[in-house]
C-alpha cells in the first residue's frame, strides 16, 4: 500500500514538477539566506574574538597630552610601578601626510606612523600581524623602512612592497602589509577617516623617532590588566602619576571606549538581526507560497479524495498521498537551500574579509544553522499541505465526488462584483471576476507578492537612505563649496599668531577663518526636568562626548544652519545636533550641562556649568555641536584657535593646498576635506554592496518564481474554462492576455502594499535598529523613488509576462479531453 501511494506521490510530481520545483526554489532562497547569512555572523564572532587573542589587544591606552611627549621608558617606569599591569609597550604614534601613485593617480591622504618595539617578534601588547610581506622591519635600513596597514593597501589594491613619501620630503619604504586590533575596522577622526583615507604605517620605534624628528621620545603606552583587575582605579593612577612627575597629562581610555573596537564588536549582533528579519519574511512568502499551491492541489484532487472515503478509505491514509507531496517539497527545498546557503555564505564572507581587517578568519561549516534552517524549511511546506488536505478529508463524499460544473456555486466575492459595472464586455471583465470569485487565493498570491516587494523596498531604501544620510551632512558642512576644508594645527595659537596667519594667507587658500574646537563632556540637566533617556539605543543617555566648535555666528562665509531656534553674533547658549538634542531628550531653551576645560594663567583645569540650547543643527552626527567665536572667552580660550577653515583658491586644489600647509613647519597637524565627514562608514558600504545587491537579486528571483508559479496553477485549474473559451473560438492569445491582465491587477496591489509595508519596514531598520548600530549618526530616511519605480516596474513586467510561458500548454489542449464530464 505504501509502495502505490508512492508512486500516485510521484504521478503527481511528475505532473506538476514545474510548481514544485518553484515551490522548493522559493524556500530554498530563505534557508539559504538565514543559513548563509547566520554562519557568516557566527564566523565573524569567533574570529573577532582568536584576532584580538592573537594580537593582545590592550585594555587600557594611555595617551600624552596632543601635541606632548615624553622620554623613552618614563611610561613603562609609570606602568611598572602599578597594581594590577600585566603587560604594556611604549609608543610614539604620530599623524602625517602620505603621498604616493595608485594607477597612475596621485593619492595625497592623511597618515599615522606608529612606533613600536619590533625586537624580539614585536609589541607584547598591540602586536602587529604581517599578512602579506616578509615580516617586521629591522630598524638602521639606508630607507625608513615600515609595514603599511591592510585596510588601506588592500582598498587601494597596493602591492605588497613600495615606496611613499611622509611629510612632504620624507622617503618612505613599505615592505609588507600588516594589521593591528586596532585598526581591524578604520573608524577615525568622528568617521571622518576611513580604510579609504587614512594610511597607518607601522615602524621601528627607532625609525618612526626619525621620522617625526623626536628622537628618543614616546607619547603613547598601551597595557593588558590582571584578571581582576580595576581598571578605573588603574586608570586614575597612571594620571596622578604622569602629574606628579612633571606635569604630564595623560589621557586614558579603556578597550570598549575605542570606536574601532566597539564597531567591531557590536556590528555582528546587529547584522544578524536584519538577516533575521529579511529571512523571517522570505520564509513567510514561502510558506504562503506553498500554502497557496497545496490548497489548489488539494482541491485539482478532490473527486479522488471523495472516490477514496466513499470506498471506505480512512481519512489519515487518504492524507498520505498530497502530504507526500509537501515532502518532496520540503527536501528539495533543503537541498537547493544548503546551495544557496554556501553561495551567500562565500560572497559575504569576502565582503566581510574586505570590510574587518581580521588576521584569523576561519570559516567551519556551521552544521547546526544549517539543521535549523534545513527544519523550518521542511516544516513549512508539510504544516502548507497539511491544513488544505485535513479541509479536504472533513467534506463528505457525496459532495466532494460531485462534478466540477455541478460543484460550483459562484462562491467568493464574485456576486458582488457581478453587481459593479465594469467596463467591457465578458472577457474584459474576467480578470476581475476570477480574481473576486477565490479571494483565499487572491489573498495568499497577493500576500507573498507583497512580502517579496516590501523586502526589496526595505533594501533599496536603507541604500538610499544612507545616500542622503552622507549628501545632507556634506551639504552642511561644505555650504556649497565642495573643497571646504579644515586645518588643524597641533596645538592651541592665538589667531594673529604666525601660525594662524600663515595658513589664512598661503596663496593656495581663499576664505580662511579661525576656530576652535574642543571636547567637552555634555549631559542633560536635570534640574530642568530632562531624564536624558531621548533616542539612545540604550534608553540611558546621560553624556555625550562632543566636538564643540566655536564660530563667528555672524560670519559671511560659513555658519551652520538653525532647523530650529536661531544664530546671533555674541549669542550665548549652545548649538546641538538633532540626533544629539534627541537622544538628550531636550529642545531649544531648555539647559543641558556642559563640563569642558578651563585655561586660567596658563593652567588647564575643567569647568562645569548649565548652558542653554540656542539651535538646533541638522547635520547628522550628533558629536558636531557649535557655540560663538565670543564664548570662546568665558573658557579661558578667547583669542586662541586650533583649527582653520577655508576653501582652494581659484587654480588651486585640495592636494596643492595639503601640500602648500603641510609639513612647513608652521604647526599645521591635518589637512582635510570637509566632505569626508562619513568616509569611514562610507568605504565599508562600499565594500558591502555585493551583499545588497545579492540580496536584490534574491527578491527578484522570488518574484519571478511566484509569478510563474501562479501561472501555471492557474492554467491547470482553469484548463476546463479555458477550454469552453477555445470552443467558443477565443484564441489562445487572448486567453494568456486575460491571464497577464490578472497578474497585473494583482501586481499593482501588491506594489502599493509592499511599499507601505517596505517602507514601514524602512522605518523600523533606519530610525530604530540603525541607531543601535551606529548611534553617532540621526539617519535620514530618504527613498529614490525613481531607482525604486524602476525596480518596482521590473516587477511589474516579470508579473505580466509570467502567463506566456505556460501558453504551450494551452496551444496543445486536448479540448474534448478537457470538457468531457463522467458521472
Amino acid at each position: 500500500m505504501w509502495l502505490l501511494r508512492l508512486r500516485w506521490s510521484l504521478r503527481d510530481a511528475r505532473a506538476r514538477w514545474i510548481q514544485i520545483v518553484g515551490i522548493a526554489f522559493t524556500i530554498a532562497i530563505g534557508i539559504g539566506t538565514y543559513a548563509g547569512l547566520t554562519s557568516v555572523t557566527q564566523w565573524r564572532l569567533a574570529s573577532i574574538d582568536e584576532s584580538l587573542e592573537l594580537t593582545n589587544m590592550y585594555d587600557l591606552r594611555a595617551t600624552v597630552s596632543a601635541g606632548d611627549d615624553v622620554p623613552a621608558g618614563t611610561l613603562a617606569q609609570l606602568a611598572s610601578g602599578i597594581d594590577g599591569i600585566d603587560e604594556y609597550s611604549e609608543r610614539l604614534v604620530t599623524d602625517t601626510q602620505v603621498e604616493t601613485v595608485v594607477d597612475g593617480d596621485e593619492l595625497l591622504v592623511h597618515g599615522r606612523v606608529v612606533g613600536i618595539e619590533m625586537t624580539a617578534g614585536g609589541p607584547s601588547v598591540n602586536g602587529v600581524e604581517v599578512i602579506e610581506g616578509d615580516g617586521l622591519p629591522p630598524p638602521g635600513a639606508a630607507t625608513p623602512q615600515v609595514l603599511l596597514e591592510r585596510n588601506f593597501a588592500a582598498f587601494h589594491d597596493l602591492p605588497t612592497s613600495g615606496h611613499v613619501t611622509v611629510g612632504g620630503d620624507v622617503g618612505v619604504d613599505y615592505v609588507g602589509h600588516a594589521v593591528s586590533p586596532e585598526y581591524f575596522l578604520i573608524v577615525e577622526g568622528n568617521g571622518s577617516l576611513g580604510k579609504s583615507n587614512l594610511a597607518v604605517m607601522f615602524a621601528p620605534l627607532s625609525v618612526a623617532q626619525d621620522i617625526a624628528g623626536r628622537p628618543g621620545a614616546v607619547n603613547d603606552l598601551v597595557l593588558t590588566l590582571e584578571p581582576g583587575a580595576d581598571a578605573a582605579a588603574v586608570s586614575q593612577q597612571l594620571t596622578d602619576a604622569a602629574a606628579s612627575l612633571d606635569g604630564t597629562l595623560l589621557e586614558v581610555i579603556t578597550r570598549d571606549e575605542t570606536p574601532s573596537y566597539t564597531g567591531l564588536v557590536g556590528a555582528p549582533e546587529i547584522d544578524q538581526n536584519i538577516y533575521n528579519v529579511i529571512a523571517l519574511l522570505l520564509f513567510v512568502g514561502a510558506a504562503f507560497a506553498a500554502l497557496n499551491f497545496s490548497a489548489r492541489m488539494v482541491e485539482a484532487q478532490r473527486r479522488e479524495i471523495g472516490a477514496s472515503m466513499a470506498l471506505g478509505e480512512t481519512p489519515r491514509s487518504i492524507a498520505i498521498r498530497p502530504l507526500l507531496i509537501g515532502l518532496q517539497i520540503g527536501i528539495l527545498g533543503v537541498i537547493i537551500g544548503i546551495g544557496v546557503g554556501f553561495v551567500v555564505a562565500s560572497q559575504t564572507a569576502s565582503v566581510v574579509q574586505q570590510i574587518f581587517g581580521l588576521p584569523v578568519f576561519e570559516k567551519p561549516f556551521q552544521g547546526a544553522i544549517y539543521a535549523r534552517a534545513a527544519t523550518i524549511g521542511f516544516l513549512v511546506p508539510m504544516l502548507s499541505v497539511f491544513w488544505p488536505v485535513l479541509r479536504a478529508i472533513r467534506v463528505r463524499p457525496v459532495e466532494a465526488i460531485r462534478s466540477g460544473h455541478l460543484a460550483s456555486r459562484g462562491g467568493g466575492l464574485s456576486p458582488i462584483i457581478s453587481r459593479l459595472p465594469l467596463p467591457g464586455r465578458s472577457l474584459e471583465r474576467m480578470p476581475f471576476r476570477n480574481l473576486m470569485r477565490a479571494p483565499r487565493r487572491t489573498f495568499l498570491t497577493l500576500l507573498t507578492f507583497t512580502i517579496s516587494l516590501a523586502i526589496l523596498f526595505s533594501m533599496v531604501g536603507l541604500s538610499s537612505t544612507f545616500t542622503a544620510t552622507f549628501d545632507g551632512g556634506d551639504k552642511e558642512l561644505l555650504g556649497g563649496e565642495p573643497e571646504r576644508f579644515m586645518v588643524r594645527l597641533d596645538s592651541l595659537y592665538p589667531s594673529d599668531s604666525p601660525q594662524v596667519q600663515g595658513v589664512i594667507t598661503d596663496p593656495t587658500v581663499q576664505l580662511g577663518e579661525a576656530a576652535l574646537i574642543l571636547g567637552a563632556s555634555v549631559g542633560a540637566d536635570p534640574s530642568a526636568g530632562t531624564d536624558g533617556a531621548g533616542d539612545d539605543s540604550a534608553g540611558e543617555l546621560t553624556q555625550l562626548d562632543l566636538a564643540v566648535r566655536f564660530v563667528d555666528f555672524g560670519s559671511d562665509v560659513w555658519t551652520p544652519t538653525a532647523s530650529q531656534g536661531e544664530l546671533s553674533r555674541g549669542q550665548p547658549g549652545i548649538v546641538l545636533a538633532d540626533k544629539a538634542a534627541r537622544d538628550f531628550g531636550v529642545g531649544v531653551g531648555d539647559h543641558v550641562v556642559v563640563t569642558h576645560p578651563e585655561l586660567a594663567n596658563g593652567v588647564f583645569s575643567f569647568s562645569t556649568d548649565s548652558v542653554p540650547v540656542t539651535a538646533i543643527h541638522p547635520h547628522p552626527l550628533r558629536i558636531n555641536a557649535y557655540m560663538d567665536l565670543s564664548g570662546a572667552s568665558d573658557w579661558g580660550f578667547g583669542g586662541l584657535a586650533n583649527v582653520v577653515t577655508g576653501v582652494p583658491a581659484d587654480r588651486s586644489s585640495l592636494n596643492d593646498v595639503k601640500r602648500a600647509l603641510f609639513g612647513t613647519g608652521t604647526g599645521v597637524a591635518l589637512v582635510q576635506g570637509l566632505g569626508e565627514s562619513f568616509q569611514s562608514v562610507q568605504d565599508s558600504l562600499d565594500q558591502s554592496a555585493g551583499v545588497y545587491i545579492l540580496t536584490r537579486i534574491f527578491v527578484i528571483i522570488l518574484v519571478l518564481l511566484i509569478a510563474f508559479n501562479t501561472a501555471n496553477i492557474n492554467v491547470d485549474e482553469r484548463a476546463r474554462d479555458h477550454a469552453t473559451m477555445f470552443a467558443y473560438g477565443v484564441p489562445v492569445r487572448r486567453v494568456v492576455a486575460n491571464l497577464s491582465v490578472e497578474g497585473l491587477l494583482l501586481g499593482v496591489a501588491a506594489v502599493v502594499l509592499g511599499g507601505l509595508f517596505g517602507y514601514a519596514l524602512l522605518l523600523w531598520m533606519a530610525l530604530f535598529l540603525m541607531p543601535t548600530a551606529i548611534p553617532e549618526v540621526g539617519m535620514l530616511v530618504s527613498v529614490r523613488w525613481v531607482e525604486m519605480v524602476v525596480y518596482f516596474a521590473l516587477a511589474l513586467i516579470a508579473i505580466a509576462v509570467a502567463p506566456v510561458f505556460p501558453g504551450r500548454k494551452l496551444k496543445q489542449m486536448f479540448i474534448p479531453g478537457k470538457l468531457r464530464v463522467m458521472e
